[in-house]
């Protein structure tokens, strides 16, 4: 009987402890990204775009693969994968990388459904030469969960029609 229950008590630990892009999630920093500029990625959850972007961008710098190839739409997930390479590889070469992540805004949001924006977001990295790159992240909500689906390079052109984050 012992052992049934420190099974049941271990299991329910893990379940509640760990951390799924399937389900709604939020944190204590999920309503806190709207305009400001993020210099220490959280997990601030999915029940956002925002905080999605944000958790989704936290996983790929502490290099956890499966947490960035599920925050994706399932029919970008066989993309993401071919884009993120190796798993082992991942890890290493995604912690490198943001060893020197400085800063991460997320600018503007274009509606274009209410399961469906766009979110314009630049990250700036200490050792980069250009300052910093500006994005756009399509956004999708499923079920409750905000997920990553397409990132493209943002233009001009993109502005009409999009909301300043405040």
């Amino acid at each position: 009987m012992k052992n049934i229950l420190i099974i049941i008590l271990s299991g329910l630990l893990i379940c509640g402890c760990s951390r799924s892009n399937s389900i709604p999630r939020t944190t204590p920093f999920t309503d806190r990204i709207h305009g400001q500029y993020i210099m220490k990625l959280v997990d601030a959850g999915n029940t956002t775009p925002e905080a999605a972007l944000e958790s989704a961008w936290w996983a790929t710098a502490q290099g956890d693969y499966d947490a960035v190839i599920s925050s994706y739409i399932p029919q970008m997930r066989t993309e993401v994968e071919i884009w993120n390479g190796d798993k082992a590889k991942f890890t290493t070469n995604m912690k490198h990388r943001f060893s020197s992540f400085k800063g991460l805004q997320i600018v503007a949001c274009k509606t274009i459904a209410a399961d469906n924006v766009e979110l314009r977001f630049y990250f700036q990295f200490q050792n980069s030469r250009s300052g910093h790159a500006d994005h756009v992240m399509s956004m999708v909500k499923i079920q409750g969960v905000w997920k990553c689906a397409k990132q493209t390079d943002y233009t001009t052109s993109w502005d009409e029609g999009s909301q300043p984050e405040q």
